[in-house]
């Protein structure tokens, strides 16, 4: 199977081409979004054909000076944006147009070679060359088979390198339970949690200053559109930068001991949760579950290991030993009828590497399915077959 990885590098791009590539989309969605047409009962249609495209082409051809496959890349790039606007669209999830709001250029396969560790990316044909030296950046990967497209943008080149894996059987699945303040995993038998409290403290400082600037912006808009852009920016950043660190410390681990991954399904989860509190929606928007997965799914398959998905509704509350209901018994501890006490993260990583194997306790199969030894983990929360009965 072929995988990716996307690394950015920072370069000095062509000022030029990315305004004018900009200017560029900005026409073509336009142009595309004439052919978008509405059913009588209100549905979006695309009827774009293969001459209206040619047209569109021929058009824009006639006063750019650059590579003509920046076109070809534009006008594929906005068909893919007015497509993916009538699904939402027709599912009542978008009202207003599209917008481009990002200066970025998709540069194609056909638009750059790689020489010598040096990527050189055809700005104008024959004139103006963006070489870009691969070997200068430690943190790429050197274990690739190929780069498939790349994106410029205004600071930075964002690099996809593909590698062709053989799937690996694991020996074994560990389970993560994504919380606001913690990541708790159970890793060959150990549990082990990451904090997330710096994250969360992040979230809510950069929260605070978008409240400030929005006070500025009746004021100041122009000002305050900067500053938004510039904190967002930030905020996203350093959250990227810290869960990159977690999730390489899980796959090393992971990867050396040949384990998968068992996560919760949590396509959607937000539509499901958000009810319009304002309160809980500011709390879920600091939750950074989704992130986490991606992140961890992608450097798992670069090595060849799965991850498996699973319902998590009532991980927390359902009793791993006899699939009973758990109530709150002190602090963040849930407790059974049947005896069994421990941590709700706990609980979740315990339910979800079960049920990720298709297992329903009854009593004395869970020792069987986790096969736990006596490792003190990160937190300094143990757990032995004791523990468990």
């Amino acid at each position: 199977m072929e995988v990716i990885k996307s690394y950015s590098v920072p370069v000095i791009t062509p000022k030029d081409l990315i305004e004018e590539y900009f200017k560029l989309r900005k026409i073509v969605l336009d142009e595309i979004f004439k052919h978008v047409k509405f059913s009588r009962g209100g549905k979006a249609h695309l009827k774009f054909s293969k001459n209206d495209r040619k047209e569109l082409r021929d058009e824009l051809l006639r006063n750019w000076k650059f590579a003509k496959h920046y076109v070809d890349s534009a006008i594929n790039s906005i068909i893919g944006l007015v497509k993916g606007w009538i699904q939402l669209y027709n599912k009542g999830k978008a009202k207003s147009k599209p917008e481009i709001t990002k200066k970025t250029v998709y540069v194609k396969t056909t638009l750059f070679k790689v020489v010598n560790g040096k990527i050189v990316i055809t700005i104008e044909p024959r004139k103006h060359y963006l070489e870009v030296d691969l070997t200068k950046f430690n943190y790429l990967p050197k274990d690739y088979d190929s780069i498939g497209g790349l994106i410029l943008q205004e600071d930075k080149l964002i690099i996809t390198f593909k590698k062709e894996v053989e799937p690996i059987e694991p020996k074994d699945y560990a389970s993560f339970d994504v919380n606001l303040t913690n990541i708790t995993g159970l890793i060959n038998g150990r549990i082990v949690r990451f904090d997330l409290r710096e994250l969360y403290h992040i979230h809510r400082v950069y929260e605070e200053k978008r409240r400030r600037i929005q006070k500025l912006s009746k004021t100041k808009p122009k000002t305050a559109k900067k500053l938004m852009q510039k904190y967002s920016k930030r905020e996203r950043n350093r959250v990227r930068d810290l869960m990159h660190k977690i999730t390489t410390t899980i796959v090393r681990e992971l990867v050396s001991i040949k384990h998968g991954a068992i996560l919760e399904d949590l396509r959607n989860i937000k539509d499901r949760i958000l009810n319009g509190s304002k309160d809980l929606n500011r709390k879920l928007s600091k939750w950074n579950c989704r992130i986490f997965q991606s992140m961890l799914k992608y450097k798992l398959k670069w090595f060849g290991l799965p991850v498996k998905y699973v319902n998590p509704s009532n991980s927390s509350k359902t009793c791993p030993v006899c699939s009973g209901r758990l109530s709150a018994y002190r602090d963040r501890l849930m407790k059974c009828k049947c005896g069994f006490v421990q941590d709700r993260d706990v609980v979740a990583c315990l339910n979800l590497r079960m049920w990720g194997f298709g297992v329903t306790p009854n009593g004395d199969e869970l020792p069987k399915v986790l096969s736990f030894g006596s490792d003190v983990s990160q937190s300094g929360c143990s757990l032995t077959n004791a523990d468990i009965r």
